[in-house]
């Protein structure tokens, strides 16, 4: 398994910060990560436990589709998905922490397990990881920063509503099984 972790400041209050997590749980976010083409819901909007999307990625010169799902979702903290299908077992943890009112640090957390022939390249993910997640976590910061104006001050409510987020959904953590 190759895992990494990494935390960024971001100059943003944690309720923003946090809706914007979630807006880009739906939406494509080309300046964060450029090789999603599109994400899709599977089911029911606002975003919440449980909640599938197809993902449309361009790796390698090759288009996929994936599936994955909200396994924690713990407005304005907390969020995690993880792929359901492909060549290996993704999943993504966002914590979101406020520093002051007016910027935030998100610990970004990512384990990746290899499937079959695949398994021998672990490694080579376990050396590339740290650096491609540190490198999307910048350009996280630089999306939520641009979209984001200064000194917006909004409450966590009005994140969540402006982010398809249903304040009203449980806290919980799906689990494999």
């Amino acid at each position: 398994m190759s895992r990494s972790k990494v935390c960024v400041t971001i100059h943003r209050p944690a309720d923003v910060v946090f809706a914007s997590l979630v807006s880009h749980t739906w939406r494509n976010e080309p300046a964060w990560e450029p090789e999603v083409l599109e994400v899709r819901p599977e089911g029911t909007v606002p975003l919440r436990l449980g909640s599938r999307m197809a993902m449309v990625r361009k790796e390698s010169g090759k288009v996929f589709t994936t599936t994955y799902e909200v396994s924690a979702f713990e407005p304005p903290r907390r969020i995690a998905a993880r792929h359901l299908d492909g060549p290996m077992a993704f999943a993504i943890e966002f914590i979101v922490d406020p520093v002051d009112a007016s910027s935030s640090t998100v610990t970004v957390a990512v384990d990746i397990r290899l499937h079959g022939w695949m398994r021998l390249l672990t490694p080579a993910f376990s050396l590339m990881g740290p650096r491609r997640n540190a490198k999307i976590a910048r350009q996280m910061v630089v999306a939520i920063e641009e979209s984001t104006p200064l000194g917006q001050a909004t409450t966590a409510m009005e994140s969540a509503m402006a982010a398809d987020v249903d304040p009203d959904q449980s806290v919980g953590i799906l689990t494999a099984g």
